[in-house]
């Protein structure tokens, strides 16, 4: 019997953490900690608003909880709007999904057998609905040399998911002006949303990102906007065809510039709309503007956005 099978048969909820900049607790055993993914030189430092990673080291095998903000609403049944998404999902052969008791407003599913050739093996997978409809998913692997009890980690899972509480925090999604910070502190652009957008920001080593989502039902369609504001941009149209990209022309932030479209998968079920554009904006520092959506409803949503960029200007 592995340390952290055993850990769940004898569970002590010691230590409370949070998740999401307070949208979730957990209750863990004494030693776990909130630890962020190593940030790639190029790449972003993610956002607590996003994602927190928690590890529970015990006798050399790990336990791993990753709580993901969806940015999806449920507004019904809790049960049946998962089932219909987790149905979805494609297992390793011969595995399944077992429900699995948890906490309140919580569905959660293990994985049965589990699939010890990966480097971090799922043990089981949660919904969690907040005050606020909104779904935040939880998800719990182990290191493979803890993977050889199934039932004492099934027991485990169960008991950390049963100690996870709503937070205090309710996402922000009002009508109103969302701001892209420089790593300063300085607010540098400005973008209004519509009511039922998110925004979160996420910083790099020598640029920032602002991230707006659109609340959408679990499983169904959605909608995104993206603003970077650095020295390298990078664009996305490049990976696609030539025949699946058009050019508009258009103004981001005031100035004349092209709007590149990217219609994916149009006549299919997965139709989806990319757009961006890039602007200089003095100093070596460019803001590029990156929209996407698969329903069309959305739209003028986007428009609404991407027309309202501006920049603050210093008084």
């Amino acid at each position: 019997m592995g340390a952290l099978a055993q850990a769940g048969r004898d569970y002590r909820a010691q230590q409370e953490i949070t998740l999401l900049d307070g949208r979730l607790t957990v209750t863990l055993p004494e030693g776990a900690r909130a630890e962020a993914r190593n940030q790639s030189l190029m790449g972003v430092a993610g956002s607590g608003q996003a994602e927190t990673r928690v590890l529970f080291d015990l006798d050399g095998e790990r336990l791993v909880l990753l709580a993901s903000e969806l940015f999806r609403v449920v507004d019904g049944e809790l049960r049946s709007s998962i089932e219909a998404v987790a149905q979805k999902w494609e297992l390793p052969a011969g595995q399944r999904l077992e429900p699995i008791e948890a906490g309140a407003e919580t569905v959660a599913y293990g994985y049965f057998p589990l699939d010890s050739r990966r480097q971090a093996v799922p043990i089981a997978d949660a919904f969690v609905r907040t005050a606020d409809f909104a779904v935040v998913r939880v998800q719990l692997f182990v290191s493979p040399n803890a993977a050889d009890d199934r039932e004492g980690l099934t027991e485990l899972a169960s008991q950390v998911l049963r100690t996870v509480r709503p937070g205090e925090r309710s996402l922000r999604a009002a009508a109103g002006e969302r701001r892209l910070v420089d790593l300063g502190g300085e607010t540098i652009l400005t973008a209004h949303v519509p009511d039922r957008w998110v925004a979160y920001q996420e910083p790099g080593l020598s640029f920032v990102v602002l991230r707006l989502f659109r609340l959408t039902p679990l499983g169904g369609p959605f909608a995104s906007v993206t603003l970077y504001r650095g020295s390298a941009p990078s664009l996305v149209h490049g990976r696609f065809p030539a025949d699946a990209v058009t050019r508009s022309g258009g103004r981001l932030l005031g100035l004349p510039t092209d709007w590149v479209h990217v219609h994916t998968g149009i006549g299919g079920t997965s139709a989806v709309h990319v757009r961006e554009a890039l602007v200089e904006d003095g100093s070596g520092q460019f803001v590029h503007a990156l929209a996407e959506t698969d329903e069309p409803f959305f739209e003028p949503e986007i428009d609404e956005i991407l027309g309202s960029i501006a920049r603050v200007r210093a008084e």
